[in-house]
């Protein structure tokens, strides 16, 4: 078969496997903080609200647009928000598959990279997430600007800083650190080479980044200190505490940095690393200390790696990033194909297959057979139910969660519950809950303030926080400007997580009448004229 045919052949065939993936772990679990994170946000878009100005968040809002595009061509329903994640798998898959091949990758090793990178990128997660958004972008950047440099491409140079953006507005980290790396080396390349048409047409995509920034902030009237507020400054008091083991930090970074988290967890990738480590050497050697675009290439790509690392670290979640394996695997053999010593040794192109074809099967059957990264590794996924049960919008999903993994029935009955009670209240609401699919299953707004809700100073500065007047002045604002009637707290466990008494700290000025409907699970708080 013509090599051409092979290529549109991998490509179908890449793309509906990396759709269909996702799409099967995505329906698998759900683990509601982080599952539904952009579910009713995306739907709060939809009806006229907006991140930074009416949600507050401390991860882009790139996930909560994309995601209401995705609700308005596909409907409000579960299976429009899997597709959303299906749709970045595919993308990173595709795009990942098609940069090796136009590199000199063979065409068959760059499918069985791809097809890793399918299977270990979103479906660990299936659901929309920050984390995951930022990744792929902060990727997809690096390959754009190394196929930049290497083809003098002014489409590449273009589409690079609103691709770098678009990263940085998923999420800061490890968006803002792939994007300082790559202004480095852009800067050298640039005073190296002195290409002014290049860099010309990356000011234009640096000038449509800028007037799209200053834009949407324009014309949605956001407060620039609202982002500021809550994408700049609380995030890297986050950031700083976790560093430096600070006492609002959960997790410090010194307790993560052992040999079996930094070494062993990501001995796969390390282990890739080494070869390419082996190409930079030799190249720097063969051109005499001169850089040449394979040499920023190849440091762009180390320096990256240890960069996501640093970042998996730094944010003290479930992995994400094993997908960097097949990755790592496929610029092996971009600058594998014009090494000699890779050229007589053939045997190590099948070493380095080997080691991707293994990891890849480990890490599916860990985190998507068995569902880690939602915690749901010691649950008994055969107890699932069918989620259609609570709303017909859930078609598909298995509904399964780790808290009542022994009492699916139990937590079902109470979401219905729950929409009942919200229902039948015609009031102006608000509702707090790490359920955040109430807005999409009633189809109303119920003016979610926050993403997530977590009382450790992650979510939102608490009392003794240095910036807790950031988010005593936006809750407030919330609530007046919504005029709302009265605010609900559904909790998604026995132990009360979202407890009002913290909300009461922002609320000094306002006066409530406190109903407790199910006990520790379900309590309104109506607004009242203070006496």
């Amino acid at each position: 078969m013509h090599i051409k045919n092979i290529k549109i052949l991998y490509i179908f065939f890449l793309t509906i496997f990396s759709l269909g993936v996702n799409f099967f772990y995505g329906n698998i679990g759900i683990f509601p903080i982080d599952s539904f994170a952009f579910f009713d946000t995306g739907f709060s878009i939809l009806q006229g609200k907006h991140p930074f100005k009416d949600i507050w968040i401390t991860t882009g809002p790139v996930v909560d647009y994309l995601q209401a595009f995705f609700f308005k061509l596909f409907g409000t329903n579960w299976n429009s928000y899997i597709f959303h994640a299906s749709f970045l798998n595919s993308l990173i898959t595709i795009f990942s598959f098609i940069f090796f091949v136009k590199n000199k990758a063979n065409i068959h090793f760059s499918f069985l990279c791809s097809l890793s990178i399918g299977i270990l990128c979103y479906p660990v997660m299936g659901t929309p997430f920050a984390y995951h958004h930022a990744y792929i972008f902060s990727v997809i950047a690096i390959y754009i600007f190394i196929d930049a440099i290497k083809y003098k491409s002014n489409l590449s140079w273009f589409l690079l800083p609103i691709i770098m953006l678009i990263s940085f507005f998923s999420m800061q980290t490890p968006s803002a650190y792939i994007c300082s790396i790559i202004f480095l080396f852009g800067i050298i390349y640039f005073l190296k080479f002195d290409f002014k048409d290049n860099l010309k047409f990356f000011f234009y995509g640096v000038l449509i980044s800028l007037i799209f920034f200053i834009s949407y902030f324009l014309i949605l009237e956001i407060p620039l200190s609202n982002f500021t507020e809550q994408y700049i400054l609380f995030p890297i008091s986050l950031g700083s505490n976790r560093m430096l083991g600070g006492e609002g930090a959960f997790v410090s970074l010194s307790e993560k940095i052992t040999f079996r988290g930094l070494i062993g967890h990501f001995k796969f990738i390390h282990l890739l690393i080494l070869p390419l480590i082996y190409f930079l050497y030799s190249l720097i050697k063969a051109k005499k200390n001169n850089l040449d675009e394979n040499v920023i290439s190849l440091l762009l790509v180390i320096v990256s790696v240890y960069l996501f690392i640093f970042n998996q670290l730094l944010t003290a979640n479930q992995t994400f990033i094993f997908s960097l394996i097949p990755i790592v695997g496929g610029f092996f053999y971009v600058h594998g194909y014009s090494n000699k010593m890779i050229k007589q040794k053939n045997y190590l192109n099948y070493l380095v297959l080997f080691i991707i074809i293994f990891s890849t099967v480990k890490y599916h059957n860990v985190y998507n057979s068995n569902r880690k990264f939602i915690d749901l590794q010691n649950v008994n996924l055969s107890n699932s139910l069918p989620a259609k049960q609570i709303s017909t919008k859930f078609r598909n999903l298995e509904w399964i969660t780790p808290v009542y993994s022994e009492k699916v029935v139990t937590e079902i009955n109470f979401l219905k519950k729950s929409l009942e009670i919200l229902r039948s209240d015609k009031r102006t609401k608000m509702v707090i809950s790490d359920y955040q699919i109430f807005s999409v299953l009633l189809e109303e707004d119920l003016n979610i303030p926050n993403r997530w809700y977590t009382n450790d100073n992650n979510s939102y500065p608490l009392k003794n926080h240095k910036y807790f007047s950031f988010y005593e002045k936006f809750i407030n604002n919330s609530i007046k400007n919504n005029e709302i009637d009265v605010i609900y707290i559904i909790n998604s466990t026995a132990n009360n997580d979202i407890n009002f008494l913290n909300f009461k700290s922002y609320l000094s000025s306002i006066c409530f009448k406190d109903k407790y409907i199910i006990k520790d699970f379900i309590s309104s708080h109506e607004i009242i004229k203070c006496k």
